[in-house]
């Protein structure tokens, strides 16, 4: 398995990641995150790709933990 070593963002704000960097943002296994990125409306799919919005995720997360 090759690693691909993923460019600098040079402290630009990431909005969108994967399932896998998602997991570790969250700290969410991929089926918790999956169903909260689901029931946030926070999931991009552009072909086979499955990209979440931060964004919605962090705001769903503060409307559910109040």
């Amino acid at each position: 398995m090759q690693t691909r070593k993923r460019p600098e963002n040079d402290g630009a704000v990431v909005k969108t990641g994967g399932i896998d960097d998602a997991c570790a943002r969250y700290g969410l296994g991929k089926a918790s995150m999956r169903k909260v990125a689901e029931d946030a409306g926070a999931i991009i799919r552009i072909g086979k790709r499955l990209l979440v919005n931060y964004a919605k995720v962090d705001l769903y997360m503060n409307s559910i933990s109040q």
